[in-house]
């Protein structure tokens, strides 16, 4: 009990400097901006499920390796941290698409094949899904492990177990909004690209 008070007390006392160093930080954690990425209605289910999946592979991955009461805390940051990236780099690979467009038919005309005349769209949409994980300091990232750091000692976890599960969580964070992205450019290939999928 005095060891969750304490970390408590530590995290206050994180964000506490945080404020004093920057505010911006701790303000944009506390009240992100809601930008609702514009997705036609028909792919809103293959980036959802793609997330979903995704999420889930990796929680199941990470609870095989070390312990299972950690499943939900787990579970739930990567399904926040997926529902702030992929739809953001879902979007930049549809506007990408919408921009290169010609590019895209040149390429074909010349013999490079669908997935060769996708990939400067592919390209754009990865760095979106990964880089908003990496630990910037315009990023909620660094909140969002301390608030699992202490989710997961009110869970039971000891606190050296705690530590490396969340470190452990902000790297499958990264490789989950890789697989969810990657998983929802090829869902939606099928609809965006109904005659030509190579």
């Amino acid at each position: 009990m005095w060891g969750i008070l304490l970390v408590i007390v530590l995290l206050g006392a994180a964000v506490a400097m945080l404020w004093i160093i920057d505010k911006r930080i701790v303000r944009k954690a506390l009240r992100p901006s809601i930008h609702l990425p514009r997705v036609p209605q028909s792919l809103w289910l293959p980036l959802f499920g793609a997330m979903m999946l995704s999420a889930l592979a990796l929680t199941g991955c990470m609870t095989l390796i070390l312990s299972c009461h950690a499943f939900w805390p787990v579970f739930i940051i990567l399904l926040l941290c997926l529902f702030g990236s992929t739809p953001h780099a879902f979007e930049v690979y549809l506007r990408s698409l919408k921009h290169t467009q010609t590019h895209r038919r040149y390429l074909m005309a010349n013999g490079a094949t669908h997935l060769e005349s996708i990939i400067p769209s592919v390209r754009r949409s990865l760095r979106a899904a990964f880089l908003p994980m990496l630990w910037q300091r315009s990023s909620a990232m660094p909140l969002a492990m301390l608030v699992l750091f202490c989710s997961l000692l009110l869970f039971g976890t000891t606190i050296a177990a705690a530590l490396v599960l969340t470190l452990m969580t902000w790297a499958a964070a990264i490789a989950a909004a890789v697989l969810a992205i990657v998983l929802t450019m090829y869902l939606a290939d099928f609809k965006l690209f109904p005659k030509g999928n190579a």
